[in-house]
């Protein structure tokens, strides 16, 4: 364990997905007009979720896509024309041994050791098995306004699968920024410090849902610190380049880019760790 409290980070991979292209480099064309008129699909990208050792505790970062995903997408995904979004924007895969609690077993670290969880956004592939989470009554946090469109109106109207969210019984935690006097943290519209002593901090990062969030991870002992931002880019490389994905607010993806990389010039060494990118575990290492 490091002076800062963080010790192993791992990254493990819930099976994979295909997307549209448009899901990873946007160029401003509406989502509906690509969902259904794109003919290509990406390479399988992985599911990834973050294991992250700290002295008070094991803690994972997204949950991954549930098996009902991949292997029955036509009663796991809701029916009528926001089934048919779904169909056309995405392909999901879970081989056997990819589960969640699978995978977590393989690191040496089931479930029920689990202090939390947190979640950067609610959609299916990185929210998918809070379910798993609720059995061995592991807490979840969630930004105070990802957990809004959950409870609100038409949540499948933002990708939001309600019916799989709020009847596993999942103890949620809302999480609410407040000002930080780091100033590292100056240029982001508050932040949580998880356990209060620096090392694990979330951060309103909104833009490709309303509420979603990254977690910085300091790790101490000239360790490089860590940046999980969950779905904000797929590919780190495209944060200079303004590159944002074609679903979501726009304006509000550039100004979460511009955060990062602030954030970047101002802690030597971060790496930005995304959802999909096959080259996470390299980066966590």
């Amino acid at each position: 364990m490091t002076k800062g409290g963080v010790g192993r980070v791992s990254v493990l991979s819930i099976g994979d997905v295909r997307l549209r292209p448009h899901n990873i480099v946007g160029n401003g064309t509406p989502m509906l007009w690509w969902t259904f008129t794109s003919r290509r699909w990406t390479d399988p990208l992985p599911v990834n979720v973050v294991l992250i050792e700290h002295d008070k505790g094991w803690v994972l970062w997204d949950t991954g896509q549930a098996p009902g995903s991949a292997d029955s997408p036509k009663e796991y995904f809701p029916g009528g024309f926001v089934g048919a979004v779904y169909a056309r924007q995405v392909d999901s895969t879970l081989t056997p041994g990819q589960g969640l609690g699978e995978q977590l077993e393989l690191a040496g670290v089931p479930i029920e050791r689990l202090a939390l969880a947190a979640v950067s956004h609610l959609h299916y592939d990185h929210a998918g098995n809070v379910g798993e989470l609720a059995a061995a009554g592991i807490p979840v946090l969630v930004s105070e306004h990802e957990y809004a469109v959950l409870t609100g109106k038409s949540p499948h109207m933002h990708g939001v699968l309600a019916e799989h969210l709020l009847e596993a019984g999942v103890q949620w935690r809302p999480v609410t920024f407040a000002p930080s006097e780091d100033p590292s943290l100056a240029d982001f519209d508050g932040a949580f410090d998880v356990f209060g002593d620096g090392a694990l901090t979330l951060l309103p990062t909104p833009g490709h849902t309303t509420g979603s969030m990254s977690l910085l991870v300091r790790r101490g002992e000239g360790r490089n610190p860590l940046l999980l931002v969950g779905d904000a880019t797929y590919d780190p490389s495209l944060i200079d380049s303004d590159v944002v994905p074609d679903v979501g607010d726009r304006k509000q993806q550039l100004d979460t880019l511009r955060k990062f990389a602030a954030l970047r010039d101002y802690l030597p060494g971060l790496q930005v760790i995304a959802g999909h990118d096959p080259r996470a575990a390299e980066l966590v290492a």
